[in-house]
């Protein structure tokens, strides 16, 4: 295993997150800013009866501009910073609210002991403290590090990986979660956990508070936002969120046909 290659690795990914997260925030703020102004100025403009770039200059309101992306930045930072507190607790936090299950020695379980042993090795060879373990009860196979420094960190690993996976296939996989924990880039994952959120409350205030915009249309455009910036199978999460709110919030469109 090449850990200084996956921590390498581990560094670009996080930078890259880093920008692209930025840039989806920036971009939240400005398509908000342009529908809030496109509305109220095309109804300005179509008095006039017409509609040409000096007019659409001429109504363009700094003000307003500035209104709407402070409200926008304000849902989105108190949003954050709520779930950024609520996972204080570090990487165990994380895999609770996941609701994975804490793997322990003395299970008659194999491939339970197997995870154990593979992820003391990889503790053993990066030299760092063996963290516990948690399960997830997912068919697919993924993994993830979570956690502020090494000392509270946690490695999560779902039923598909440990029942498909050969012990080498295994090693990888927690190998590359090893990396994150040296990388020390867990810490702006949880972060990002609760940036997340504050996106999730803007979709969430659309779903409730702008009927006129299709249910499907606000899930989508908050999934293609985790496609961008989260990990593989993130915008499923994001997914699953939402479709749950606009079952609550619009039973009569949400309700299959």
């Amino acid at each position: 295993m090449n850990f200084f290659k996956s921590q390498d690795e581990a560094r670009r990914n996080t930078g890259r997150l880093v920008a692209l997260f930025s840039l989806a925030v920036i971009s939240l703020i400005i398509m908000t800013n342009l529908l809030v102004m496109f509305v109220f100025g095309y109804f300005r403009i179509e008095q006039a009866g017409s509609i040409n770039t000096d007019q659409m200059l001429q109504h363009f309101d700094w003000q307003l501009f500035l209104v709407v992306s402070a409200a926008v930045a304000g849902v989105i930072a108190l949003g954050s910073l709520y779930k950024i507190l609520a996972l204080a607790g570090g990487g165990a936090r994380v895999a609770e609210m996941l609701g994975a299950e804490l793997v322990v020695y003395g299970s008659n379980d194999f491939n339970k002991q197997r995870l154990l042993n593979v992820v003391e090795e990889m503790a053993i060879a990066s030299g760092t403290p063996v963290p516990p373990v948690y399960l997830l009860d997912e068919d697919g196979i993924n993994a993830f590090a979570a956690g502020y420094k090494p000392g509270d960190a946690v490695i999560g690993v779902t039923r598909g990986a440990i029942e498909k996976l050969s012990r080498e296939q295994l090693q990888g996989v927690i190998a590359h979660e090893f990396s994150h924990i040296l990388n020390g880039d867990m810490k702006l994952n949880i972060r990002l956990i609760g940036l997340l959120h504050g996106i999730l409350l803007i979709g969430t205030y659309e779903l409730q508070q702008r009927p006129e915009i299709p249910y499907r249309v606000v899930i989508n455009e908050a999934v293609e936002l985790a496609k961008i910036f989260g990990g593989t199978e993130g915008f499923k999460y994001v997914n699953g969120v939402l479709d749950k709110v606009a079952a609550h919030l619009r039973p009569d469109e949400a309700r299959p046909r």
